[in-house]
């Protein structure tokens, strides 16, 4: 499921939608970016606690209500969906935030793309789902029932990226508010009904999410035949292959190295690093909005070095006083807060908290690097970076599974690879400055289709649980 003064919000929210609707109708117009710059970083902010709310209550709730087991096969569905966002992210959500222009003439061919891919990721999901079904496995009828509601999430989470692109992100506050009030609804029938079940819970997470898909149709329009297509797409794919390379190693790392741990420990170690990540989730959600708010300015003022440092500085300092704030609440919080929010994971999570306190700390020591290298177009740079971390990621949390279990697998795989992954996006950056300031083109040569129709750079891409 995917940051400003309060009356801004209010009514950039009524603008998003009539522009929205405008837009839609005759194909996309210009959008003026609504309120200041810290306005719309606080809605961005706001909208990714939302969204990160939707996450962490079904988490929660799974997590409270079913067996560590049951939460361990949760956390794979979980991973199976992030592994689909993966791509979408980085063909179309990054690239919108590039050329924002495109989010303010052309936003519905844009969903248009995103249906199309979604639709092609949901048909994947419900084949394997199917014959999981046919040959009993447990996770079948859950695969199959996200498979189904797939495209719809998949326009859902682009259409919080065209928002934050388009310098209106109210419009993504009320997508993503309208999934969270569903989802509770959705929860609260399950309990209700005493239903609660791997599938019923699934069904209610990821049927609250298409469901509030259709306030898109509010604010672009029903989309045309012609619309549905990837066309758009086509037109970015000059520099588009290489973020979806790079996000697919991410992700797809992060994947294997589950399905890994499962087998070389148990679901359980699944289910603990999980539950750290859940537990850094407010610090995460933070990272991201700013991370966010920070590329989408940056696409719109295009920056010298100085001002991309300064956009870069100011983010790692929100992202390192909110681990620091979430590393004292972790290093505080009493057995009787956990276990009255993870339930039975807890047990298991409890003697991990000191390496979920430093993976916090780590990841807010790369906060701004990734979104300022994607900015420059540095897609090659970026892509490079994800590829070897992916592994080294991945690498490190099987070893530390195998040798140490769920602690190990936190150690390993949390802080040693966290700690990997922001030296080399550093590393990188400061590459970049340094052959900028020596009189390269700042986009450099890894920039391949930056002078193709849009706003110039910018980025989006941080790495986070979102």
């Amino acid at each position: 499921m995917a940051d400003g003064a309060v009356g801004g919000a209010v009514d950039g929210g009524v603008d998003a939608a009539a522009d929205g609707a405008v837009g839609g109708a005759a194909a996309g117009g210009a959008a003026a970016p609504s309120g200041t710059t810290g306005g719309r970083a606080t809605l961005v902010t706001v909208d990714q606690a939302l969204s990160s709310a939707s996450n962490l209550l079904v988490v929660l709730w799974v997590a409270h209500v079913t067996s560590a087991t049951t939460f361990g096969s949760f956390s794979l569905l979980l991973l199976l969906h992030m592994f689909v966002m993966g791509p979408v992210q980085a063909l179309i959500s990054m690239r919108i935030v590039v050329h924002p222009r495109d989010a303010d003439e052309r936003p519905r061919e844009v969903l248009g793309s995103a249906l199309v891919l979604g639709g092609v990721a949901g048909l994947g999901c419900v084949l394997v789902g199917g014959l999981q079904v046919a040959f009993g496995v447990g996770m079948g009828a859950s695969v199959l029932a996200l498979g189904i509601a797939l495209p719809a999430l998949v326009v859902h989470d682009v259409g919080r990226w065209v928002a934050v692109a388009r310098s209106r992100p109210a419009g993504a506050v009320v997508l993503d508010g309208t999934w969270l009030v569903l989802l509770v609804a959705a929860l609260v029938v399950v309990q209700v009904t005493d239903s609660a079940g791997l599938f019923t819970l699934t069904l209610a997470w990821v049927g609250s999410g298409a469901v509030a898909s259709l306030v898109l149709v509010a604010q672009y329009g029903v989309l045309r035949p012609s619309e549905v297509s990837l066309r758009w797409l086509r037109e970015r794919w000059d520099a588009s292959w290489r973020l979806l390379v790079g996000n697919l190693a991410s992700a797809g790392s992060i994947l294997a190295g589950a399905v890994l741990v499962a087998l070389v420990a148990s679901p359980v170690a699944v289910a603990a690093v999980r539950a750290a990540i859940l537990l850094g989730r407010p610090t995460t959600a933070v990272q991201n909005a700013v991370a966010a708010s920070m590329a989408a300015d940056v696409a719109r003022e295009q920056p010298d070095n100085r001002g991309l440092l300064r956009h870069q500085r100011r983010t790692m300092l929100v992202a390192a006083a909110v681990a620091a704030a979430n590393l004292v609440a972790l290093v505080l919080l009493p057995d009787v807060v956990g276990e009255a929010v993870l339930g039975s994971v807890w047990p298991v999570i409890s003697p991990l908290l000191l390496p979920t306190a430093l993976w916090l700390v780590v990841a807010a020591a790369q906060a701004g690097v990734p979104p300022a290298l994607i900015a420059r177009h540095q897609f090659h740079s970026a892509m490079v970076v994800q590829v070897v971390t992916g592994l080294i990621s991945m690498t490190a949390l099987v070893i530390g599974a195998l040798l140490g279990g769920a602690a190990g697998a936190v150690w390993g795989g949390l802080v040693g690879g966290q700690a990997a992954m922001a030296a080399a996006w550093w590393i990188a950056l400061l590459w970049h400055l340094r052959r900028a300031s020596g009189g390269a083109d700042p986009a450099g040569a890894g920039s391949a289709g930056a002078g193709s129709a849009g706003a110039g750079p910018a980025g989006a891409g941080s790495r986070g649980a979102g």
